[in-house]
């Protein structure tokens, strides 16, 4: 008995010790109140409550465990209630927020912008580089070979080249890292500056200009066709694939119309082919074309369908034409007349089709179609005969 009493003595001591005590509290000296059990009902008779048990001293004597009687439920009514004692949080425990507090929500961070690439903002960056790079070469070597003397050595060509494509190229490199230059943008622009050259030469040679006021030309034209062009679709989406290929369409349009005109008016005339305005045109056919597309909006497969369409009509007519016993003014004329008949039932056809599915493409929806077809199978023993007839072609 005398150990057990040892160890529940310990035990008490332990517990009595690992209870932080309050600071300021004057309620942590008033001893708890009792543990008693309160009655299930008002009915229930006194004796029936259990009694509690009290631990004992730690001595060094067997002691007997006695019962010790509780009060009566009236007389702990009577009592004044005694509020528990705050238990204190330990020091090294960390600090919470209260329960009232509202938590506030975490903000996303920012966005940040994505760019293509290291050395580019937009996929057209290398594209505008390479152009420029290369016009940049050739102008600075056309500039430059006119500063050298008749029979002397040729320095200042290449050195008028290196110049010419590091001056262009670091330009347009700078440019697209900062601005995006999208990839049709890019496309316009190059055209834009090949166009530019072979305008501002044409014109040069139309106006009998020396080599040196050829090259200055065909360099302020091949700039301003690219600064054009990047000012008009700076700051905003990607031009559409619609209005790139208006533009292309009618680049190519004026290009071969004009050859034909010019072509047909030599011929009759008797003079000699001129080819300023035939370099000209497409320039001004661009031009064209980028008015023509801030009001409309074409879809791409109509833009192929007015090309493809009257070009073909007009490759057949040719074709024709120079196996017969014709004139080439005629066969000239009736390749312009045929192309320019097709464009205009083309644009016509497109302009009135319907927008909603045709009949053919709903079937083209991957749903089962029955169509007859002939067939031809090898008969006979050893598949020395042929036999036909009418077979069905299932597509699923």
């Amino acid at each position: 008995m005398r150990p057990i009493a040892l160890l529940l003595g310990l035990a008490a001591t332990l517990a009595s010790a690992q209870q932080p005590a309050a600071a300021d509290s004057p309620q942590d000296s008033l001893p708890p109140p009792p543990l008693t059990a309160s009655p299930t009902s008002p009915d229930e008779p006194e004796w029936a409550t259990p009694p509690t048990f009290t631990p004992p001293a730690a001595t060094g004597t067997d002691q007997q465990e006695v019962p010790t009687p509780t009060a009566h439920p009236a007389e702990e009514a009577a009592r004044e209630p005694r509020p528990p004692a705050p238990v204190a949080e330990p020091a090294q425990a960390p600090s919470r927020p209260p329960a009232s507090a509202p938590l506030r929500a975490l903000e996303p961070p920012p966005k940040r912008s994505v760019r293509y690439s290291r050395l580019s903002a937009e996929s057209g960056g290398p594209t505008l580089v390479l152009s420029e790079a290369l016009g940049g070469m050739v102008l600075g070597a056309m500039l430059g070979d006119s500063y050298d003397t008749p029979g002397g050595r040729s320095d200042n060509a290449y050195m008028g080249a290196m110049v010419g494509a590091l001056t262009l190229g670091t330009a347009s490199t700078l440019y697209q890292y900062f601005i995006p230059v999208k990839r049709n943008e890019s496309l316009l622009a190059a055209g834009a500056a090949t166009l530019g050259f072979t305008a501002g030469v044409s014109a040069a040679n139309g106006w009998d200009l020396d080599s040196r006021q050829r090259a200055l030309l065909a360099l302020g034209t091949s700039q301003v066709g690219v600064a054009s062009v990047l000012l008009l679709t700076a700051g905003g989406k990607d031009v559409s694939d619609g209005d790139t290929g208006l533009v292309g369409m009618t680049s190519f349009y004026a290009l071969i119309t004009t050859g034909l005109v010019e072509y047909i008016g030599s011929r009759q005339s008797g003079d000699s082919f001129r080819y300023t305005p035939l370099l000209i045109a497409p320039a001004a056919g661009m031009l064209m074309g980028g008015l023509l597309a801030i009001p409309l909006e074409i879809e791409p497969s109509s833009i192929r369908d007015v090309t493809l369409f009257p070009m073909g009509m007009g490759l057949t007519a040719l074709l024709v034409g120079s196996r017969l016993d014709v004139s080439n003014v005629t066969v000239a004329k009736t390749v312009l007349g045929t192309v320019a008949g097709t464009f205009a039932i083309t644009v016509l056809l497109s302009a009135l089709a319907p927008d909603g599915p045709t009949q053919r493409e709903r079937r083209a929806d991957g749903s089962f179609q029955p169509v007859p077809v002939p067939v031809v199978v090898p008969a006979g023993r050893g598949n020395d005969a042929v036999a036909a007839g009418p077979g069905l072609f299932m597509r699923f």
